[in-house]
C-alpha cells in the first residue's frame, strides 16, 4: 500500500481552493454570452454583407464560430479562464492540482456542446448544484472542475520556518515524512491562515492533523491543528536540513 500521507480531500484542489458555486459559474457564463451576443450585433448589424436573412459561406461561419470555439479557445491559451471567468475569479483546475490537459479541455468543450449549447444547460445545472465537487458532466468525464481563484501567496506562508541549532524538536519522527507530505501539510496551513474562521478550513486541518498523528504513532495531541501542523513542519525542516549538513 503507498505510504503517502492520505487526507480525505479532493486532493490540491480541496486545499488550496474552494469550488466555485452555481451562482458564480451562471454569472460567469452570463459574462460570456453578452460578450458573444455583442460580437454577433457588431457582424450583423456593423458590418455590410453579413445579414441573417440569407448568409453566405463566410457569413456563416463569422456568426456561429465564437459561440462552437469561444470556450475552447479561452480555456486553452488563458489557464482555464475565459473574460467571464476571469471576471467572476475563477478558472478550471484539474482534481489533483494541476493544469488540465488539452485532451480535458477538448473532452469540457465536447459535452459542452450537449449539456450546455444543446440542453440549454439544464444538465449543467443540475450536476453542478448536485455534486460534491460542483462538476457538471463535462468535468466529470475530464476529471476537472471550476475552482475560485485565490489572492497570491505571501512570502511568509510558503517558507519554511528557520529555527536555531539549538532547537529541539518537538517530533523527532517528522523526519519520516516525505517532501510531497509536507507540501500538503504546508497547503493546509496557507487555508487555514487565509480563512481561519472558516468550518471547512478547520475541518481540513483537523483531518490533517489526525492523519499525521496516526503516520508518526503518535498520542492525540491537545494543540490546535494549526499550531500542531506548523510543529511538525518546523521539526521535519530542521531536522532534514541538519542531516544533509551532517552529510
Amino acid at each position: 500500500m503507498d505510504d503517502a500521507l492520505i487526507i480525505q480531500t479532493a486532493q490540491n484542489v480541496d486545499l488550496a481552493y474552494a469550488p466555485a458555486g452555481l451562482g458564480q459559474r451562471f454569472l460567469a457564463w452570463l459574462v460570456d454570452a453578452l460578450i458573444m451576443t455583442g460580437y454577433w450585433c457588431i457582424l450583423v448589424f456593423g458590418l455590410p454583407g453579413v445579414g441573417i436573412e440569407d448568409p453566405g459561406t463566410v457569413a456563416i461561419v463569422l456568426l456561429s464560430s465564437p459561440f462552437l470555439l469561444y470556450h475552447l479557445v479561452c480555456e486553452l491559451f488563458f489557464e482555464g479562464q475565459t473574460a467571464g471567468k476571469r471576471a467572476l475569479r475563477i478558472q478550471v483546475a484539474r482534481l489533483d492540482g494541476a493544469s488540465p490537459t488539452v485532451g480535458q479541455y477538448l473532452l469540457r468543450w465536447l459535452f459542452r456542446l450537449v449539456e450546455i449549447t444543446v440542453s440549454f444547460g439544464i444538465p449543467a445545472l443540475l450536476t453542478i448544484a448536485l455534486t460534491r465537487r460542483s462538476q457538471r458532466i463535462g468535468d466529470i468525464v475530464a476529471g476537472t472542475t471550476v475552482v475560485r481563484s485565490t489572492r497570491r501567496v505571501h512570502l511568509h506562508e510558503v517558507r519554511y520556518p528557520v529555527r536555531p541549532p539549538t532547537y529541539n524538536p518537538f517530533f523527532p519522527n517528522a523526519v519520516t515524512l516525505t517532501d510531497a507530505d509536507v507540501r500538503t501539510l504546508r497547503a493546509v496551513l496557507v487555508r487555514l491562515h487565509r480563512e481561519p474562521t472558516s468550518a471547512s478550513s478547520q475541518a481540513l486541518g483537523l483531518r490533517a492533523k489526525t492523519a499525521v498523528e496516526r503516520r508518526l504513532g503518535l498520542v492525540t495531541s491537545y494543540q490546535s491543528p494549526e499550531a500542531f501542523i506548523e510543529t511538525v513542519v518546523a521539526d521535519y525542516t530542521f531536522l532534514h536540513d541538519k542531516y544533509a549538513g551532517e552529510g
